[in-house]
């Protein structure tokens, strides 16, 4: 496989990074700087901009918002430069995946700022997430359950120090609860209940699943579990580790009434609160205490870290890995992923090849820029990653063990990418009714049809694991793509094979597809 190297400077001399994390209650970022091994802290900004408010649920950001969120972004971006970062990485979550007009407020940031925010899935939130929980909380050998309430979705995952198991994003955050069930102000008991049952029957669901692995420890974080935990304990000083603190369900059980009883305004003042918090933080105490009590779990550790440490963290370790590899991580991360999910890695780095050279020579038709071939290499070495799970469905299992193995020296959108080919070289083409393939951007949409429509043709032509086709050349015309298939041994298998899984690459591209030995 060639190696397509992540072009990142040095760590030789320390860099300053800015990580912003644009979410729908608050915009936050942090300044750090590089050392020989992780990074320390040396700016912290944070507005509660409240970008969802008055959108969510298919409502488009509002002109007030929108202007917000640029003046905020802005601002930190004057923040950032004034401390000579290096790079400046920024990612936008619900109340910008969600909006309609998403890409509006992506363009007048980019316009006004200058500072290019990427929009990421719930998945990848939960992963940066669980990131910085375990760079904070010596999870150890223990099974965690993590819980982040957002202004617009609840993360949950579930892992240990080393692994991932589990991640689910749901629309549960603590600003869409406050404005559909009208809790911003003194609600009615009516109200209160409604949210409890729609809290209920959104995560009762993922009990099963999740009481299966076995939780030994929950860790809560996000600003509306910190506020709770002030407000259960308010004299208790945080532990000196990370300033975490313990919250007791029963604690965040006897604040609702409380707050309920109370007006926004009320709360503010009664609990100290700025006035965006005390517009949700019923509704995020709410969510809390049905979820806590769904997994039977008593108490948590609230946790001051969250997605913009996890974002450093993870930028940070590409960047050390990467020069201790000498710039083939990208390489070894992948072949790393293969061992540990035993691939048939001859036979992935044999797809890989053929997969290359029909991009190399379908140009034409694909135009897709010379380095989606090294994703197109990575995706093909690892489609056969999920039958370490099962046989049944593999190529589903594939992309969750992609997705989710950290592969070092890849962005997250070309992970996305990876996992989404490595999904599509059989079976089912891509849908957007596909909840993995609807959460891709357009292009990236796109980059992951071409691309696994390459891939199913590679994958075919050496379906017996035997490397009988040894080189595939490919003519193309105007209406036809000609695949002239070089052979070692007896190929008939693969090449019946691949006129199957030319049908894909046929409608896609628009052409004939002819496939025949030389």
């Amino acid at each position: 496989m060639r190696a397509q190297i992540l072009l990142v400077p040095t760590m030789a001399k320390p860099k300053r990074i800015a990580a912003i994390d644009v979410g729908t209650n608050s915009i936050h970022m942090i300044v750090a700087e590089t050392r020989e091994h992780g990074y320390r802290v040396v700016d912290r900004e944070k507005e509660m901009v409240q970008l969802g408010l008055s959108s969510l649920d298919g409502q488009p950001l509002t002109a007030d918002a929108i202007e917000r969120g640029v003046a905020t972004i802005g601002k930190m971006a004057e923040i950032a430069a004034k401390w000579n970062v290096d790079e400046i990485v920024a990612v936008a979550t619900s109340a910008v995946r969600e909006a309609p007009n998403r890409r509006d407020f992506l363009r007048r940031v980019k316009d006004a700022t200058g500072v290019k925010v990427r929009v990421i899935s719930g998945e990848e939130e939960a992963d940066y997430i669980f990131r910085a929980v375990r760079s904070a909380v010596d999870v150890g050998a223990q099974t965690a359950l993590c819980i982040d309430i957002g202004g617009g979705s609840v993360e949950l995952i579930v892992g240990t120090a080393d692994e991932t198991y589990f991640t689910r994003s749901e629309k549960l955050g603590a600003l869409r609860l406050a404005q559909r069930f009208h809790l911003i102000e003194r609600p009615t008991a009516r109200a209160v209940a409604q949210c409890r049952r729609h809290v209920e029957d959104r995560v009762a669901k993922l009990r099963r699943r999740i009481v299966r692995l076995g939780v030994d420890l929950c860790v809560g974080t996000s600003g509306t579990i910190q506020t709770l935990a002030t407000m259960a304990s308010p004299t208790e000083s945080p532990a000196p580790a990370h300033g975490l603190r313990r919250l007791e369900r029963s604690k965040v059980a006897e604040l609702i009434p409380i707050l309920a009883s109370l007006t926004a305004a009320e709360r503010a003042g009664r609990f100290g609160l700025d006035a965006p918090r005390a517009t949700s933080v019923l509704a995020g105490a709410l969510a809390l205490d049905v979820i806590l009590g769904i997994f039977d779990i008593e108490e948590l550790l609230a946790c001051p870290l969250a997605m913009r440490e996890g974002m450093l963290e993870s930028h940070v370790a590409a960047l050390e890995e990467s020069e201790e590899s000498g710039g083939s991580l990208r390489q070894a991360s992948v072949l790393s992923l293969a061992q540990r999910t035993d691939c048939d890695l001859k036979h992935g780095m044999h797809v890989a090849k053929l997969a290359s050279r029909i991009f190399d020579q379908t140009k034409p038709l694909h135009a897709l820029e010379p380095q989606m071939t090294g994703l197109l290499e990575s995706a093909a070495v690892l489609h056969e990653a999920g039958l370490h799970v099962s046989d049944r469905g593999h190529h589903k299992h594939s992309y969750y063990l992609i997705r989710h193995a950290d592969l070092r020296g890849f962005t997250d959108e070309e992970i996305l990418i990876i996992a989404n080919v490595a999904r599509y070289y059989r079976k089912a083409s891509p849908e957007v009714s596909h909840a993995n393939f609807s959460e891709l951007t357009p292009t990236q949409q796109q980059d992951v049809e071409k691309l696994a429509a390459i891939l199913r043709i590679a994958e075919a032509l050496d379906r017996g694991h035997r490397a009988s086709v040894r080189d595939v050349a490919v003519r193309v015309r105007r209406d036809q793509a000609r695949f002239l298939i070089r052979t070692r041994s007896d190929a008939s298998v693969e090449i019946a094979s691949a006129r199957k899984r030319a049908k894909y690459f046929a409608q896609l591209f628009d052409v004939e597809v002819v496939v025949e030995a030389m």
